[in-house]
């Protein structure tokens, strides 16, 4: 016998708020829903109510053996719930929130639009004991209260979570399919609802299932919510739910970090690796590259991005980088991008900036052309205000972005090869960018131990700006000191990205 998923023999009134024990509280929906039903159910005559009547409803015949349907809602609704109470917690909670929605709805509904129909015939032709049931039901049930039906409602949520439940074979998930349209269509056929009364029912639940759960319902290889560019974040916090709203604009969460790195080993192994690969040779920027991008394989809130004040997972590592064509005052820059794979490592992705930057200093990029396509239209204000639209959605082209630098994971600029140490550059409100990383010179520092020896090193300074909503200052730490160490032990990016190498 299949066990439980949670033990309820331990359940008492001072342990019901638990984490363990807490999904019950929401059958308290159905105390609070019966009150108001019987309220409503005093307090408004029949005489108050709006006849609901459709021309589909002539055209139903009277079949008093759909009652069996129609009672059996009773043994799916309470063995459906039970079930998930048992062993589904996660489809439990599913149900019972459209339920408890749909609760809300109706009965506001019946208090400001109360509703009666006028369907149930006069008399039986038949006696037999279908009818002699539906005459108790007619009796008890008043025909009041009708528009939406929350016995088809009720239905509709509790079928959703079977359809979407974990584990279940799917010749149940046919079966309960086919009891649960037994059920909705029974209720026009005994005429305890107009067939207006079921499809107010159906755009009620499909309003509630767009509202609670629409962004986990996939679209081809996308969920409702996702972007082109990365997923919608479900599961989060919620400090970093909450951040975006208050703090909208990524120039205004920027924190700034610097890391000072140990190459004394890193330039012998350059030196070395240059030596056995004379027309593959890399430079300390390469590694900078190679390390940002293993780091971010492996500490996957480093690429992360908030657009439309909402968190996102970037659907793919890349890194950009500006080149300029020519080391004059006037010579033009242009933009470089490389998107990562898991079998990368330091050699591939050498050669992938090595490609890069020959191709930039000869040719213009996609997003070049396009922006001097741009440069040629009237209207740049309107211009500029549907590409920020555009950008807030995800929606601008591919061809316009398709080397924009703040439309990746990382963007480095390396100020050592201009002789420059490092400052801090800005992010921006365009775009995805939420880490822009500065390589400054080389420097020999003195270092100072226990007895006061000097001790000289040779070092490199990175400089770190980054959007302090999509994580908190621990997970950059480390996040930081993986850098550092993939930096100052190059001989770990021979390995492929997606080789793990710390912890």
């Amino acid at each position: 016998m299949k066990k439980p998923v949670v033990d309820y023999r331990k359940l008492r009134l001072s342990n019901i708020n638990s984490k363990e024990y807490r999904h019950l509280l929401l059958l308290l929906g159905w105390v609070v829903y019966f009150f108001m039903y019987f309220v409503t159910e005093r307090l408004i005559p029949e005489s108050k109510c709006h006849v609901v009547h459709s021309v589909v409803d002539d055209i139903i015949p009277f079949n008093e053996y759909f009652v069996i349907f129609y009672v059996s809602w009773y043994v799916f609704m309470v063995a459906s719930l039970l079930h998930f109470m048992l062993y589904d917690i996660k489809s439990f909670v599913r149900a019972q929130k459209i339920v408890i929605g749909m609760q809300i709805i109706a009965v506001i509904t019946y208090i400001v639009w109360p509703s009666v129909q006028n369907l149930r015939p006069e008399h039986f032709e038949h006696a037999n004991i279908c009818t002699w049931i539906l005459g108790i039901i007619y009796a008890f049930d008043t025909p009041t209260g009708v528009c939406p039906s929350l016995h088809v409602g009720y239905t509709l949520a509790v079928l959703s979570a079977w359809i979407t439940a974990d584990g279940v074979k799917a010749l149940k998930k046919v079966f309960m399919t086919l009891w649960g349209f037994m059920i909705c269509i029974s209720v026009c056929l005994v005429k305890q609802h107009s067939y207006t009364d079921v499809w107010a029912a159906l755009v009620l639940y499909l309003f509630l299932e767009l509202l609670l759960f629409g962004r986990n319902i996939k679209l081809g290889n996308r969920r409702i919510g996702d972007r082109r560019d990365g997923a919608l974040l479900r599961d989060i916090d919620a400090m970093h739910y909450v951040m975006p709203l208050m703090y909208p604009n990524r120039c205004d969460n920027e924190a700034y970090m610097k890391l000072t790195v140990d190459i004394s080993n890193t330039e012998n192994y350059i030196k070395e690796y240059n030596k056995a690969h004379p027309e593959d040779r890399i430079a300390i920027f390469d590694l900078v590259i190679a390390a940002t991008l293993k780091t971010i394989r492996h500490r996957p809130q480093m690429n992360r991005f908030i657009a439309n004040q909402t968190l996102y997972q970037r659907n793919h590592i890349s890194a950009a980088f500006t080149v300029k064509k020519e080391f004059r005052d006037d010579g033009d820059e242009t933009l470089a991008r490389i998107v990562a794979e898991d079998s990368d490592n330091l050699e591939s992705i050498s050669r992938k900036v090595r490609q890069q930057i020959a191709f930039c200093k000869t040719q213009n990029d996609e997003s070049t052309e396009a922006m001097n396509f741009i440069m040629k239209l009237p209207g740049k204000h309107l211009i500029g205000a549907v590409a920020r639209f555009l950008d807030k959605h995800g929606w601008m082209p591919q061809s316009v972005i398709a080397t924009d630098p703040y439309q990746c994971s990382v963007v480095l600029t390396n100020l050592g090869s201009l002789g420059m140490d490092i400052g801090y550059h800005h992010l921006m409100n365009w775009g995805t960018n939420s880490i822009f990383i500065i390589v400054g010179t080389k420097k020999n520092r003195p270092h100072f131990d226990s007895e006061g020896n000097i001790t000289m090193k040779r070092e490199l300074d990175l400089a770190f700006t980054i959007d302090e909503r999509i994580s908190d200052g621990f997970y950059y730490g480390r996040s930081l000191k993986m850098i550092k160490m993939l930096i100052e032990k190059p001989e770990l990016l021979e390995k492929p990205l997606s080789e793990e190498c710390y912890k």
